[in-house]
């Protein structure tokens, strides 16, 4: 391959292309002015985005690359711009997405002078040291030469093993300046995936053909490989119900009849109905975190180690982290769960579930859990219910298409009662659970999947964080729907401050005018201003429809649909139990709460 000189910033583009990066979300500053320039030339082979916020930029490279598959890189200057970014990382590394960040830095022959925007104490240029807790790696380089070493390095982290993000902080001289440079032609990455040690998973397999009850709890890892399809065989040979972690929704489709919804704090009836009473439980791809694990109390969701627990993950700091194994496989989902199916089959047929019991008694937890739900799925109760704007929005989202959510109570109620029927059709901020990822993440969806619907559903708190990212979308033309749930507030705080606290307790999580009356946001005006097309809806009746209209509306449409914001009506529906920590002032409500938790 002939060298070339060109500048750092015609280097890292030339790379990006080189390694399939389609797409990079910018913001553009004074410390990265010098490498932007280097993408004008080269247009035609790769895109920039343009967002408003660093935040929002990270988000949608998160949210691109959960509906596609492809890396996206973020490209902000020196700073605030880089700074910025730190919770939109920090979303993607708690759920193992992968990013690329480039940020802009101090000129090397400037750096620990304090120049404008430097992060300099107590080191110069600084800023990796703040981001540093949420890569995987990163990477300043002082030499030019250093450059495309640091960029394979990056791919490389990125891609091995469990995923994440990573940073090249590039200094504003090396951007511009000329060096030499030599394309790689070689390959730097393994063909294969790694698999789990055959004797281990062997012995997996023994221990879950003799289980009599046995579960699957799928965790984000699945889809992370692609094991979907490996997942369903084993669960159908070995009549195991299927329950799932946030990220893991998806992994296995909702209306297979060995689904068993959701487990943990706002899990299911059916979902922690099969995992505390199983005998033997196997996971894969999962962590384990307090929102599943009913924050780790014995008996509500699980009862390791009276339960057996056999734990598949790529990353083998996981196996054992919370819960002790029986068998514990570090490797690959897709190809750890294909060898698994194998051995199994070796073992023995597969099982007639259908004809069993414990069949029977999961369609008994899983016909429990509609009727649960049912009362607020139907009411036609004003303003509508989360759960009965679910419906409808089910109703009008084809089977294939993506939802997005955040947090919050339109994040907690999907999971636990929204069918989703596919990998990567289920995005969500489940480890880091950020309010405002929402927006952002759709837009990165919409524009990784262009042909395929995506809808976001999120409260009108995170709207307020970020929404102002439609403006991009609107810019863009892209054809994503947005679904407001408005209720004036943070409802979800509200409402726990009152069940924790009683109503007298509630502080500034139910928004208010100075004079005290409600306080509602006008996103459907907002929307429009900022050349969106928009509308509320008010009947819970009419929201299917109006969603159908967007989804056959040119560009980004905001639909702000008007939501409960008292209770009963805005209650979700927890099966399990989460760890809110009671103040010692409150009496017997903290002596209840300390009687409950798990430690």
């Amino acid at each position: 391959m002939t060298t070339q000189k060109l500048t750092g910033g015609q280097m890292v583009v030339d790379f990006l292309i080189r390694e399939g990066v389609e797409k990079v979300f910018a913001i553009p500053g004074h410390g990265n002015t010098a490498l932007l320039d280097a993408f004008v030339d080269r247009a035609d082979e790769i895109e920039l985005v343009p967002a408003m916020h660093e935040q929002g930029a990270a988000h949608m490279a998160d949210g691109y690359y959960r509906a596609s598959g492809k890396i996206a890189a973020i490209c902000t200057s020196i700073g605030p711009g880089a700074t910025n970014t730190l919770t939109g990382l920090a979303t993607a590394f708690a759920d193992s997405m992968p990013m690329l960040l480039i940020t802009g830095a101090v000129h090397t022959y400037m750096e620990n002078r304090g120049v404008l925007q430097e992060i300099d104490r107590p080191h110069g240029n600084n800023f990796p040291r703040m981001v540093e807790p949420v890569v995987k790696r990163w990477w300043q380089p002082s030499r030019l030469e250093q450059l495309p070493v640091a960029l394979a390095q990056a791919f490389n982290t990125m891609h091995e093993g469990r995923r994440g993000p990573v940073l090249v902080d590039i200094p504003q001289d090396l951007q511009a300046e000329y060096g030499d440079y030599t394309p790689d032609t070689g390959a730097r990455r393994p063909a294969t995936r790694a698999t789990g040690d055959p004797a281990v998973i062997a012995e997996a397999a023994r221990l879950l053909a003799g289980a009599k009850r046995p579960v699957i709890v799928a965790g984000g890892g699945v889809i992370h490989a692609e094991a979907a399809a490996e997942l369903m065989a084993v669960a159908e040979h070995l009549g195991a119900p299927v329950t799932h972690s946030f990220q893991g929704k998806g992994a296995f489709p909702a209306d297979h009849d060995l689904y068993a919804w959701p487990c943990g704090d706002m899990g299911s009836i059916p979902g922690n109905g099969v995992t505390r009473t199983a005998d033997v439980i196997l996971a894969v791809g999962c962590r384990f975190s307090d929102r599943i694990t009913s924050s780790y109390r014995p008996g509500v969701t699980f009862d390791i180690p009276n339960t057996q627990l056999v734990q598949i993950d790529i990353d083998g700091f996981e196996i054992g982290r919370n819960y002790p194994v029986e068998v514990g496989v570090v490797g690959d989902a897709k190809t750890s769960l294909a060898a698994l199916r194998d051995v199994l089959a070796d073992l023995g047929p597969a099982l007639d579930y259908r004809s069993t019991d414990y069949f029977a008694e999961l369609q008994d937890l899983k016909a429990q859990w509609e009727e649960h739900l049912r009362p607020m799925r139907t009411t036609d109760y004003l303003p509508m219910t989360n759960s009965r704007a679910m419906v409808e929005i089910r109703k009008a989202l084809p089977r294939e298409g993506i939802l997005v959510t955040d947090s919050s109570n339109p994040a907690n109620q999907a999971f636990n009662e929204f069918p989703i029927y596919g990998p990567k059709t289920n995005i969500v901020a489940g480890g880091f659970s950020g309010i405002g990822f929402g927006v952002p993440a759709a837009i990165g969806a919409q524009i990784g999947a262009p042909d395929t619907p995506v809808l976001a559903m999120v409260g009108d708190g995170s709207f307020l964080q970020t929404g102002t990212e439609i403006a991009t979308a609107a810019m863009l033309g892209v054809p994503l729907v947005i679904v407001v749930l408005n209720n004036g507030g943070w409802e979800a705080i509200k409402d726990l401050q009152i069940s924790l606290f009683g109503e007298e307790r509630e502080i500034i999580s139910g928004w208010k005018n100075l004079d005290g009356t409600p306080y509602f946001a006008d996103i459907t005006r907002f929307a429009q201003s900022l050349g969106c097309s928009a509308e509320r809806v008010e009947d819970p009746e009419k929201l299917a429809d109006a969603i159908e209209r967007a989804f056959a509306t040119p560009g980004p449409v905001i639909i702000e649909a008007m939501s409960a914001h008292e209770l009963p009506w805005t209650e979700m529906h927890p099966t399990g139990w989460w760890d809110i920590t009671v103040p010692a002032y409150h009496g017997e409500v903290r002596d209840d709460y300390v009687a409950q938790r798990g430690f």
